[in-house]
């Protein structure tokens, strides 16, 4: 089980400013889409950013999801699920690694920022008792 106080350096230093970085980019983005879609004007790359926008949500929810719950000490949770979330965050931040602008340096430091947290809760997930796929039952 992940200490607490890595899990909370995690959630300051890695979840939040990629989380408020992400609120803020979601807004442009989704401007950008129903604009691109409702004029059928660049309707691929609304649809690509749409579903990366989409994708990388679900990585960023999976991550807080996996903090509080690990956080209560709680491994009821469907690790398959927890297991495509991180894989999702992790696709969107490599991708926008690979195809946006800028120095090298600047894309994997400002994009790869979520890898940190993603690989740290791979790790937590790999480390846990009982099978990959193994959801134990909830006691009643």
């Amino acid at each position: 089980m992940p200490s607490h106080f890595a899990l909370y350096v995690i959630a300051i230093l890695v979840s939040l400013p990629s989380t408020l970085a992400a609120a803020f980019w979601t807004l442009l983005g989704s401007g950008f889409t129903s604009d691109a879609l409702r004029r059928h004007d660049h309707a691929p790359a609304a649809f690509a950013l749409l579903a990366a926008m989409l994708a990388g949500w679900f990585g960023l929810v999976t991550l807080w999801r996996l903090h509080y719950l690990l956080l209560q000490g709680r491994t009821d949770f469907n690790r398959h699920t927890a297991w495509a979330g991180l894989a999702c965050g992790c696709l969107v931040s490599l991708a926008l690694i690979a195809v946006t602008g800028g120095t090298l340096v600047f894309r994997i430091t400002f994009f790869g920022w979520p890898l940190l947290g993603a690989g740290y809760f791979m790790f937590a997930l790999w480390r846990l008792p009982g099978p990959p796929g193994h959801v134990p039952p909830v006691p009643r």
